[in-house]
């Protein structure tokens, strides 16, 4: 079991809702990008009366398709600002999606309560050494690393692979297994990409990827770790169906609800209000 803040996330059991505030005008859906402070405010408190657990914040998008690198100093003071806002109205736990542990360490001061790296603790050598002496759990996705030669498929097994390969890393850094959840990173496996966040891949298109993961999402189980699954309203789904961002919501809940009854335990999502009542409907039918 992970607990971040006030909140257990089990290996197996009660699964729970992470809602996404996007702090970066650069992010894929816009309606997700909150930036003053009222707005911030306005969304968390919209998001826990729907029953939220977590609320996972970021600074910089990390969309493979998108041109989004930005300064440290710029990612830190869009958070900082945020998370300060936050803590003005709540103690709701707060993870930090990012890559980068200068931003991490530059928000220590303040009460946040887990680290959500997309690069499994890759990109940024110094990340797991910063959360191992800080006690921040840490949401680790699989990625594919620069100094990773082999080619790669993005497969189950693969994904698999790769994700076994942070968790060493982060064993390798004294961080217990406790402190860990997993996510296979729905999104960011491509054949090509505009920034450094995403994971090169041979053979496979990247949407049936993302799709061939999902349907074996419960694979992962065999890690015995907390799984986080972040498909809400992702690009995937645009060349199954042929929807933009603004009318992915039914596949995305319909997803979220197959990996939940299949094994994930945490659910990230820009759709706090409509996953949370598909989850409270399956639990209803299960009793």
């Amino acid at each position: 079991m992970t607990i971040i803040g006030n909140t257990s996330i089990g290996y197996e059991g009660d699964v729970k809702v992470m809602g996404i505030i996007n702090l970066s005008p650069e992010s894929f859906y816009k309606n997700s990008i909150k930036q003053s402070e009222n707005e911030i405010q306005d969304t968390l408190a919209e998001m826990e009366d729907c029953g939220v657990d977590i609320i996972d914040i970021g600074g910089m998008s990390t969309a493979p398709y998108l041109r989004t690198l930005i300064p440290v100093d710029l990612e830190v003071d869009r958070l900082y600002k945020a998370v300060s806002a936050i803590r003005q109205i709540s103690h709701i736990p707060i993870s930090i999606d990012t890559t980068r542990s200068d931003v991490v360490k530059s928000l220590l001061k303040l009460d946040i309560n887990a680290i959500n790296d997309v690069t499994g603790l890759k990109y940024d050598k110094k990340m797991s050494h910063l959360a191992y002496e800080n006690d921040l759990p840490i949401i680790i996705g699989a990625y594919v690393s620069n100094n990773e030669k082999l080619s790669h498929s993005g497969d189950i097994y693969d994904t698999l692979s790769l994700l076994q390969d942070s968790v060493s890393i982060a064993h390798d850094s004294k961080i217990d297994i406790d402190k860990l959840i997993i996510d296979p990173s729905i999104g960011f496996f491509r054949q090509s990409g505009n920034n450094p966040f995403y994971s090169t891949i041979e053979g496979m298109d990247w949407y049936i990827r993302d799709l061939e993961v999902l349907t074996n999402i419960g694979v992962f189980k065999s890690l015995q770790i907390p799984i986080c699954v972040s498909i809400s309203r992702k690009s995937f789904i645009q060349p199954l169906f042929g929807l933009n961002v603004e009318d992915r919501l039914i596949p995305s809940i319909v997803a979220e609800i197959y990996c939940a009854i299949h094994g994930a335990s945490l659910i990230r999502t820009h759709n706090v209000k409509e996953t949370k009542q598909a989850l409270d409907m399956i639990e209803l039918l299960n009793k």
